[in-house]
């Protein structure tokens, strides 16, 4: 007799397993995929937004920096135009009346210049602003910057508005000419000669720190866009010279009218 015996057939459970693992292989790598992507992109976008944020504060800081040099030399011409001052009234060389000798001797008085500090008070009291910067040879070196800047005003703008006038700015009590010739400008010119070549020596290195070069400093002045000062300025000068003219054309009326007075 002949038996017939039927093999189980097991091709298509086998491929059924195999396709279920293959998906659940797929599935697996795929999510890990969407996973790495959208935490990989979210972190090179967080990247890119620190980098952004960390060079667009250090240009604010430098910017903040050179805008204290260009005032710290401002000051330095003040001092400078004292001393040709007190030389030239010395060496009977003064071009104007002697009687506006002392006028204009006071009008070198420097502690009219300022300085803005919004930038130096976010850098020292905003620990995310550190943390943002993240490099700390630059923030011990903008550190510096800032003590060297309020050193120049302790040392050399303080003392001498002091010697301009000891008495005080509301005072009256003004120094005779006699008096403003004997202060010794020249000891503050040293100090104030060797703190601006410090700071632009501490700025070059904040600029290498955080490798930003003036044309970067351009644009990011030109993304700012403020107010354009020369022509401002520029008025300013002309009012000067104006009450100058107006100012010695009054003496000469007075004086006119004093001697026709006591006749």
């Amino acid at each position: 007799m002949n038996v017939k015996v039927r093999m189980p057939k097991f091709t298509r459970r086998p491929n059924a397993k195999n396709g279920w693992v293959r998906e659940l292989l797929l599935s697996i790598v795929a999510t890990s995929i969407s996973i790495v992507l959208t935490f990989g992109t979210a972190y090179m976008l967080e990247q890119h937004q620190r980098k952004s944020s960390q060079r667009h504060m250090a240009m604010m800081i430098i910017h903040d920096i050179d805008e204290s040099i260009k005032q710290m030399e401002r000051v330095d011409s003040m001092l400078r135009r004292f001393s040709d001052l007190q030389l030239k009234i010395l060496e009977g060389k003064y071009e104007n009346d002697i009687r506006f000798a002392s006028a204009s001797l006071i009008s070198c008085d420097p502690s009219v210049v300022h300085f803005a500090e919004t930038t130096e008070r976010i850098f020292t009291s905003n620990v995310d602003t550190w943390s943002t910067i993240g490099k700390v040879s630059f923030i011990d070196n903008v550190s510096n910057c800032y003590i060297c800047r309020r050193n120049y005003i302790s040392r050399v703008i303080d003392p001498f508005n002091q010697a301009l006038k000891p008495n005080g700015e509301d005072d009256n009590d003004v120094l005779s000419l006699r008096e403003l010739l004997d202060i010794d400008v020249d000891i503050f010119i040293i100090g104030s000669t060797e703190m601006i070549n410090r700071m632009k020596a501490f700025n070059r290195l904040n600029k290498r720190i955080m490798n930003v070069k003036d044309e970067d400093l351009d644009h990011f002045l030109i993304d700012r866009q403020g107010i354009d000062e020369a022509p401002l300025d520029s008025l300013l000068n002309v009012l000067v010279v104006e009450y100058d003219e107006k100012f010695e054309k009054k003496e000469r009326a007075r004086r006119s009218f004093d001697k026709n007075r006591d006749k």
